[in-house]
């Protein structure tokens, strides 16, 4: 009796959320309590450098806590644009609405994120603003504001609204942004990935663009390395969806029952390291050229992907021996090729250096910054 009730009914809770099941209906509510500890912690900000900042620059993130690659580049692009822009006044925003938060402790960071309306009610003696939107939001951004606040904005002198597009099938139809030129005519693009950095996807959005790439900082006490004998019998999963996915995770019960699988969920940064780092293996389901394709790369682990046009900076990656030109040929072949790897260790190093040779001539620290520099001075890259 107790499972089947299991089954059907479910309760859950943590800092943020309760979470019910109710047959195949899943529900999740905010806690109240939680929104008003967030608000009464960002009420205690000392908001001088919102009220004294000249020029200013706010990078929106998600309203719910949770840690992925967009957020820690987005973070990565706040922290440098700090250091080679001094004159700016840099700062993390919750996007509009009745939703905040005052710290992200899934990885580690000193950031006070801030909700939009301090910063909009706060700004005093500005000149010049940069807001960086996510694009998943940039369609929502001007129907989020206030009458008030759109008002407020089109009085600043110089307004610049910029486009974070880290990922190309999130960036909404050029159509569906044309409420931002009614806040300004400076509206830009940032690009993450070298695949789609061109002068066609730049005449698609009719959009000024810059290829900024991508320079997520893992903190030297967060990275660990496991030699090859010290790993541990673990497949590690991505979250994504894929409709693949069952059948690929069905062959590897079946073929590797020795072997633990785990779907990266709910970690935080530090332990999301070390699970990757400590496991033999990482599968990615998503956009393949994407942070569980590359990071355990960086962490001495051998990580799986699926080609694909979108993502993939050329034809050239189906070449080495972890990426599959598609998901069929994964669940055909991926079992026999880790249990080759499992039996031959400097195969296994080898996998890793060759990927990772092939992915450092596109992208480093160095040309991240040199690129995040070259737009604050105006010097796009992209030309239509």
């Amino acid at each position: 009796m107790k499972n089947f009730l299991s089954d059907i009914f479910s309760y859950s809770k943590d800092n943020n959320h309760r979470k019910f099941k109710i047959l195949w209906f899943k529900f999740s509510f905010r806690n109240s309590s939680s929104l008003k500890y967030e608000k009464n912690i960002q009420d205690n900000y000392n908001l001088d450098n919102i009220k004294n900042a000249k020029n200013l620059a706010v990078f929106f993130i998600p309203d719910k806590k949770y840690i992925n690659g967009g957020i820690l580049s987005i973070y990565s692009i706040c922290k440098f644009t700090r250091e080679i822009c001094p004159d700016i006044e840099c700062v993390i925003c919750t996007i509009p609405g009745k939703y905040t938060y005052s710290h992200n402790p899934y990885f580690q960071n000193n950031e006070k994120i801030y909700r939009w309306e301090q910063i909009v009610h706060n700004i005093q003696n500005v000149h010049k603003v940069i807001l960086h939107v996510p694009e998943y939001f940039a369609a929502k951004f001007y129907k989020s504001l206030k009458n008030s606040e759109k008002n407020f904005l089109k009085s600043i002198p110089d307004l610049q609204i910029n486009i974070l597009n880290q990922n190309i099938e999130l960036m909404p139809a050029q159509k569906k942004l044309n409420n931002l030129y009614k806040l300004t005519k400076n509206v830009t693009q940032t690009i993450g990935h070298d695949r789609y950095a061109s002068s066609e996807i730049c005449k698609k959005w009719t959009i000024t663009s810059h290829f900024l790439s991508v320079c997520i900082e893992q903190e030297n006490s967060e990275q660990k390395k496991y030699s090859f004998s010290k790993k541990k019998k673990v497949i590690v999963l991505s979250p994504d969806k894929h409709p693949m996915r069952e059948k690929i995770v069905k062959v590897l019960k079946r073929e590797m029952p020795d072997f633990k699988i785990v779907t990266v969920q709910d970690l935080k940064y530090s332990d999301y390291l070390d699970l990757i780092s400590a496991a033999y293996f990482t599968i990615t389901f998503g956009e393949g050229f994407d942070a569980y394709f590359n990071q355990p790369l960086n962490t001495g682990s051998v990580s799986f992907a699926v080609y694909n046009d979108e993502f993939f900076p050329d034809k050239s990656w189906k070449e080495l021996y972890n990426v599959y030109s598609s998901y069929q040929e994964m669940k055909e072949k991926i079992t026999t090729d880790m249990k080759n790897l499992l039996a031959n260790p400097s195969k296994y190093n080898e996998v890793i250096i060759k990927a990772e040779e092939k992915r450092a001539k596109l992208y480093s620290k160095e040309k991240f910054i040199n690129n995040l520099r070259n737009f604050y001075n105006k010097k796009y890259n992209i030309h239509k």
